[in-house]
């Protein structure tokens, strides 16, 4: 049975944490659709918005890595901004599509981790309070 000294090679928590290796290059499809719907202020109000609630959060679970969930919600809202021809790195006001303030938009992305009830060791309160910081230019990670 092989044991971490047998590798060689220790990695730090989230040292890993690359689209591809900890979760899929295009990251959590259902938490696209939900926090753009967010963003505008469009809530579970129909049994297939409450769908998308629930797949995103089996979605975010999913990445097995507790220390790479924010780092795929990060992904995600750079694929987010590349789908809307937007920057990545903005003012926390300017609006990214109709009605949809960057700021609201990374607020609601690293807001999902306490909604979903799933755990990430490295934010206070299940939030992934960088998301919500701007970043010039944004690193990804």
């Amino acid at each position: 049975m092989a044991t971490m000294a047998d590798h060689h090679q220790v990695y730090s928590p989230g040292e890993q944490c690359r689209p591809g290796i900890s979760y899929p290059t295009y990251s959590l499809p259902q938490c696209r659709t939900l926090v753009r719907r967010q963003c505008v202020g469009r809530g579970a109000a129909s049994a297939a918005d409450e769908q998308v609630w629930q797949d995103c959060c089996r979605q975010l679970a999913a990445v097995d890595d507790g220390w790479c969930r924010c780092g795929a919600l990060d992904h995600m809202l750079s694929g987010i901004y590349r789908e809307l021809g937007a920057t990545e790195a903005g003012h926390p006001m300017a609006e990214v599509f109709p009605g949809c303030r960057r700021g609201d938009l990374e607020r609601a992305a690293a807001s999902l981790p306490a909604f979903c009830n799933v755990d990430i060791p490295n934010g206070p309160g299940g939030v992934c309070y960088w998301l919500g910081y701007p970043r010039t230019p944004r690193t990804g990670h």
